[in-house]
């Protein structure tokens, strides 16, 4: 668990999702997402299932304002889904969502970072090239109506 003080935040948490929060995460998904774009909650439950230190939730004040689900394959993981309710956004939270899955990835030593994010997303592209991702190649119709950006990042 990890805390954090800041002038916007009183108290973030940086935890692992339990499934009292599943509501709060669907909240966020069909704020943060296109339809087309929305995980169900059957794929939620299953990457909990798979690897709950790898699924992530940020709280603020006592209410989920975000999240992140990562994956391990072989040597490499894949940040799957990172979310920050819009009413919470600028604050830091993506980018401590982003930095706390990282470390646990890290620490499983991968050897490369990867992650898609939608080509009209500029907010979150920027959070990743500030983070050492590089753009890589763009996935045509990745998203049922956008193209992805594939992103990756080597580990040190």
């Amino acid at each position: 668990m990890e805390r954090l003080g800041s002038s916007y935040m009183c108290d973030l948490i940086i935890r692992e999702f339990d499934k009292e929060d599943l509501d709060s995460v669907l909240d966020i998904e069909e704020k943060c997402f296109p339809k087309e774009q929305r995980y169900s909650v059957e794929v939620f439950i299953e990457y909990h299932k798979r690897d709950p230190e790898l699924f992530l939730v940020a709280e603020l004040d006592g209410k989920i304002v975000g999240y992140v689900i990562g994956a391990q394959i072989e040597d490499w993981g894949h940040i799957v889904s990172l979310a920050v309710h819009p009413d919470y956004r600028r604050r830091g939270i993506g980018e401590s969502l982003l930095k706390n899955i990282e470390e646990r990835l890290i620490k499983r030593r991968v050897k490369l970072l990867l992650l898609e994010v939608a080509v009209s997303n500029k907010p979150a592209i920027n959070l990743y090239l500030k983070h050492g991702y590089q753009p890589v190649r763009i996935l045509k119709k990745y998203y049922e109506v956008e193209d992805a950006l594939l992103m990756l990042k080597l580990v040190k």
